[in-house]
């Protein structure tokens, strides 16, 4: 709190009130005269000035951001850490179809199981199984929407490929 701000306030309002208080105390008239005015305009003025005082933070300042002339306020803009770097562009559109890994049927973007294997569809950011919650399609790890999952990648297992053989080797 700094006490010489809130003084100000103080006797700012102790004027207000005096104004407003002037014309009944002196002339025994009740009617609103321009002393009257400027003293309803001063009382809430100091007591907003009050207010500042008792938020000010350090006593022996006297100032309200160099209002009253402190040579060691900074007005200039704090200095801010480097810019955070943007994240990687989605690489799909989070409202077109995908394919399903198991049986290649389209999938809607709305679907979080396959219509026709019935399996969990997998997220096209990090590649787990989604889930659905509250009628969203939501990657279970970070309980966000499929577009805007920020999981990490998982490495997905490849399927060993099979050598093109006749059907009469095959077994």
């Amino acid at each position: 709190m700094n006490r010489s701000i809130v003084y100000i306030g103080v006797a700012l309002i102790g004027i207000g009130f005096a104004l407003v208080a002037y014309p009944i105390a002196f002339t025994g008239r009740e009617q609103l005269d321009l002393e009257q005015e400027l003293g309803f305009l001063a009382a809430p003025m100091g007591l907003v000035v009050v207010m500042l005082g008792a938020l000010a933070q350090d006593p022996t300042r006297t100032t309200v951001g160099g209002a009253f002339g402190n040579p060691y306020v900074d007005l200039q803009r704090p200095k801010h850490g480097p810019p955070v770097e943007p994240r990687s562009r989605r690489l799909f559109n989070p409202h077109e179809p995908a394919n399903c890994r198991y049986c290649r049927t389209v999938i809607t973007s709305d679907l979080a199981q396959c219509p026709r294997c019935a399996r969990a569809r997998d997220c096209r950011s990090c590649g787990r199984p989604l889930g659905m919650v509250n009628d969203r399609v939501t990657c279970p790890t970070c309980a966000r929407i499929e577009g805007l999952c920020n999981c990490p990648l998982l490495a997905r297992p490849v399927a060993p490929s099979r050598p093109n053989l006749p059907l009469s080797r095959r077994r």
